[in-house]
């Protein structure tokens, strides 16, 4: 089961572009352009988004959505949840019934342990983070850039 669904990495890249603009309205029809995104889609993901207080919904002449919390607020783990209802990936591979002592079982304490550590990840990383990480990188490739244009 992917952990990251086209739901999750499509309110990621909108949250991301509205970090860049924290005080700003943005309003779908920007989103669409700018992220060549399905109007529709985005937009469930922009009011499940509202829904859980990340984004404010804005009606009306010059309306649209603006950020509800601080791109230092907003933890990767919580937009998870929001699309998948939880965010814990890993069941038990075996089916019921197979495994008659599932609690005792190898695989399952390592799996487990696997996810406790991505969930303790996810949680400590921020859209700020990701963004931060992602100005750098493009800095960085600018420079490479203009290096290699200037030899």
């Amino acid at each position: 089961m992917k952990l990251v669904t086209k739901n999750i990495h499509y309110a990621i890249k909108s949250l991301l572009y509205f970090a860049q603009r924290p005080a700003k309205v943005i309003t779908v029809s920007e989103l669409v352009k700018k992220l060549k995104m399905r109007r529709a889609f985005l937009r469930r993901i922009l009011q499940a988004l509202s829904k859980h207080k990340v984004l404010d919904s804005l009606r009306g002449s010059g309306g649209g959505f603006i950020l509800n919390l601080s791109p230092e607020k907003i933890r990767i783990i919580d937009i998870v949840t929001i699309f998948r209802n939880e965010a814990n990936v890993i069941g038990c591979l075996l089916e019921k019934g197979i495994c008659p002592q599932p609690d005792k079982c190898l695989l399952m304490r390592k799996l487990t342990n696997i996810e406790f550590q991505l969930n303790n990840t996810l949680s400590q990383l921020t859209i700020a983070k990701l963004l931060k990480s992602v100005s750098n990188q493009i800095r960085k490739d600018q420079i490479c850039l203009k290096g290699g244009l200037n030899k």
